[in-house]
């Protein structure tokens, strides 16, 4: 890479890009749906989180077909099931929950019926009570309209106990007592009629209010039954859908070259392991100390947490370095000519390897985006890209370097690492593969 920078004569349109949650590294096994609810983010992942998905809102939409799309395919088809499982087992559980309370109405009801019954057995012993009393009590007045009291004493102490020792006074107690008890077991009669009726009338609305509820909750189940079913069908369609898609990465075959109008920003579609185990059956041989599979891991990483490309970063960084072998990657841990112009001894140097592919990853994102914002502190406040020049790799040919064959370099070197990829897939190999989790 050199210092001096050429003007772009194009400019690029960016528009927001439905950004998939997890794409690092295809296949990585989706959590289960019964998985312990994720522990609350602290306010740097939040901030984190928000970065990422601002910067990969700002993809170019119209990606031309890549041969790697395959891998994305999968990891939407994995996500898919995930949501779907997610989807089945709360629909599965609003279902019970629903049959439950179905059940819960009918016996509601069933029991409410049994008191409106009764209670219209009570209202009606009730008013046959006071029938008979009051008939009662009609016959006795008119026996004492048309005797004059003159009644049989015998007639009298059948119905009540009194004071018989003088006759005739003792009919007219006798019969004033009768009278009196007869108007006290009508009205007691009477009263408990009213009661039971008010009774009823309570019990018969219980027993609406109760046959409403469990119309609602036998209709709330069938509905949540529906629900479920769809959800289960959606379960199954989904993982049919990963099932195909997991059959094509298997036998799929790079056609051509990944296009150079591949974006910069975007999340990685091969897994640290794919690059590692492509970087040891290529004929490169690194002099850093440091294992290549360490620096395939960081490329992923970092490429995760800013959302930059980190696979085809790593493509570059091969092409820069000569396969993480010429004197910058070695004394400077600089592994894509940072800072190193034509004329230049040197590229700058950075701490660390691992600060040396963030401090990569950053510069990338500054090309990609006009006014960047990082995850991590700048390495080197020096990196500071022709802000927004290059939305894709192909767009950093004699801007990133001079050379005007570099874009289709890199991704002749990404091109070979896919063709790895798809041959461990087809092998059966990789769709275990640790991930970085991006939420």
């Amino acid at each position: 890479m050199e210092t001096r920078r050429r003007p772009i004569g194009r400019a690029r349109a960016l528009a927001l890009l439905a950004v998939l949650a997890v794409v690092a590294g295809v296949l990585a096994p989706s959590a289960s749906a019964q998985d312990a609810p994720a522990a609350p983010k602290t306010p740097a992942e939040e901030r984190a989180s928000r970065i990422l998905e601002e910067t990969l809102a700002l993809a170019p939409t119209d990606q031309p077909p890549s041969p790697d799309d395959v891998f994305v395919a999968v990891v939407a088809a994995r996500k898919a099931v995930g949501e779907a499982a997610v989807a089945r087992l709360g629909a599965q559980q609003r279902s019970q929950q629903a049959d439950a309370d179905a059940l819960t109405a009918a016996v509601a009801l069933a029991k409410a019926r049994d008191r409106e019954d009764a209670a219209t057995a009570t209202r009606d012993d009730d008013k046959a009570t006071l029938a008979s009393e009051r008939e009662l009590l009609s016959d006795l007045t008119v026996r004492a309209y048309v005797t004059g009291d003159d009644l049989s004493l015998d007639e009298y102490r059948a119905l009540v106990h009194g004071d018989t020792t003088d006759p005739a006074r003792g009919r007219t107690i006798m019969f004033e007592q009768v009278l009196h008890r007869q108007e006290q077991v009508t009205e007691a009669a009477r009263v408990a009629l009213e009661k039971a009726r008010k009774a009823l009338a309570t019990a018969k609305a219980a027993r609406v209010r109760a046959q409403d509820g469990a119309s609602l909750a036998s209709l709330a189940a069938a509905t949540r039954a529906r629900e479920k079913s769809d959800a289960e069908a959606a379960h199954l369609g989904a993982q049919v859908d990963l099932q195909q898609a997991s059959d094509r990465l298997r036998s799929g075959r790079v056609a051509g070259m990944v296009p150079e109008g591949v974006a910069l920003i975007g999340l990685p579609r091969l897994s640290a392991e794919d690059l590692a185990g492509w970087f040891a059956t290529s004929p490169y041989s690194p002099r850093v100390t440091t294992p290549i599979a360490d620096y395939a891991r960081w490329f992923i990483a970092e490429g995760n947490q800013e959302g930059i490309r980190g696979d085809i970063a790593f493509a570059q960084a091969v092409l820069e370095t000569g396969g993480f072998a010429n004197n910058d990657s070695v004394s400077a841990n600089n592994f894509s000519g940072i800072g190193h112009c034509d004329l230049c001894p040197s590229g700058w140097t950075f701490p660390t390897p691992e600060l040396g592919v963030r401090a990569q990853i950053q510069l990338l994102k500054s090309y990609a985006i006009r006014k960047p914002e990082y995850v991590s502190p700048l390495v080197d406040k020096r990196l500071r890209g022709p802000a927004g020049c290059c939305a894709t790799w192909g767009d950093l040919t004699t801007v990133w370097a001079t050379d005007p064959g570099y874009g289709p370099k890199v991704m002749l070197i990404y091109t070979s690492m896919v063709q790895y990829a798809l041959g461990r897939r087809a092998a059966g190999q990789g769709f275990d593969d640790p991930v970085a989790t991006i939420d």
